[in-house]
């Protein structure tokens, strides 16, 4: 590793997968992926831990295999951050201008920020982060740097996520246990949105969903600004369990997952009588009419996105560049492109199947966009961080943190 370049690590504890990315920042402000440490995961329940003993043993198993595959020594990580408790809230701040001194500066800018991200939460919610949008002076929207411009009214626009303090220190403890320090948490999709989208899809109008193991986390954005995001608490395992629930024979987990990943179709037939079939390692035939079986991913995922759609604005389907791109390892699904165009009734991009061998990367492969995009999360926190002003964000979740330095 060159001397001069810097490392940075994410780390995602997922419902199916515990995966840490070893990231090295060259000098120029380039990146590249240069580790990569994932074990299945244990003890976790729709993105949050259920058995600390169980997620850290995987945890640390992920550790080793990080620190082996990019020979580094890690120390501390960018975790994202998931769970049907954590929620977004808009936020608004505004300063005026005297008529003598009408040119905004650094200093306005300052003190709108401010404004915008003070929020009134409950005593057990936390601030995870805080997203700043764009400028609005004298009522003219849109403006990304609106410094040297004069005006009499300068306006911020904001989005505060924010979570269940005890259920965000779960997280923050089974990582401290590694022991490993934490530089800053992220919610998982605003991670893996610094990889999927670019300024112009925040512009237009772009809702993101990652539908994951566990949960399908969402972020749309709509002339620049974050304007919702969320949680649901279902993604592709709970497919399988209504596949095992509703199949009319026995089905074990592992030949639900399979038949909905070979042989479903999210958009498909639901009147077909052809028989999907699935062997095990032991022999074991396990079967399912294809047309029973599209029905059931077509239900459990059409619940999941108008679950997401339903969190969303209703101005934001009349604009006309707004789209739904799709991320996370259920992204993957047969037909779900078609099935999501059927409910946003928007253009969607669904990722297409991952290469395999001597053409595979992790960079476009849907189910580590989230650990990948941490590592660009963190070049943008510590830019916007470089001058700390508020009290670090770990020691208001929970005192015993001191971020490192």
């Amino acid at each position: 590793m060159n001397e001069q370049s810097k490392i940075i690590v994410g780390l995602e504890i997922g419902t199916t997968k515990t995966c840490m990315v070893v990231g090295e920042i060259h000098p120029d402000g380039t990146s590249a992926v240069i580790g990569l440490g994932e074990v299945p995961s244990e003890g976790i329940r729709a993105g949050e831990i259920a058995d600390p003993d169980l997620a850290r043993l995987n945890l640390s198993d992920a550790w080793q295999l990080a620190q082996d595959h990019a020979n580094v020594d890690i120390q501390s990580v960018y975790l994202s951050v998931t769970g049907e408790h954590i929620m977004g809230e808009a936020g608004h701040g505004f300063c005026y201008l005297s008529a003598e001194n009408d040119i905004i500066n650094q200093e306005h800018i300052n003190l709108v920020n401010r404004h915008a991200e003070e929020i009134e939460l409950p005593a057990d919610r936390s601030i995870i982060c805080r997203e700043m949008g764009t400028y609005c002076i004298d009522d003219r929207d849109y403006f990304y740097n609106p410094i040297r411009i004069r005006g009499r009214k300068l306006a911020a626009h904001s989005h505060v996520i924010h979570g269940n303090r005890k259920r965000l220190q779960n997280s923050l403890l089974c990582v401290r246990q590694v022991p490993l320090e934490i530089e800053a948490l992220a919610f998982a999709p605003l991670a893996t949105a610094q990889l999927v989208l670019g300024r112009r899809e925040r512009e237009d109008g772009a809702l993101l969903i990652d539908i994951g193991g566990g949960t399908t986390d969402f972020i749309c954005y709509c002339g620049g600004d974050t304007i919702a995001s969320g949680c649901v608490p279902h993604g592709g395992n709970s497919i399988n369990k209504d596949i095992m629930d509703l199949s009319p024979t026995p089905m074990t987990f592992e030949a639900a997952e399979s038949l909905k990943c070979h042989q479903g179709n999210a958009f498909g037939d639901v009147k077909d009588t052809s028989t999907a079939n699935y062997r095990d390692d032991n022999g074991l035939v396990y079967s399912i009419s294809r047309g029973l079986l599209n029905n059931i991913i077509r239900d459990r995922l059409a619940d999941i996105l108008q679950s997401v759609k339903d969190s969303i604005p209703e101005h934001v389907w009349s604009r006309r560049g707004m789209a739904v791109y799709l991320s996370g390892g259920t992204s993957l699904m047969f037909g779900l492109d078609r099935l999501a165009q059927f409910i946003f009734k928007v253009r969607v991009y669904q990722p297409a199947q991952p290469g395999i061998g001597a053409d595979y990367s992790y960079l476009a492969d849907p189910r580590y966009c989230t650990t990948i995009g941490l590592i660009r999360y963190a070049l943008q926190y510590e830019a916007e961080n470089a001058e700390p002003e508020k009290p670090g964000l770990l020691r208001r979740i929970f005192g015993i943190f001191r971020k490192k330095r």
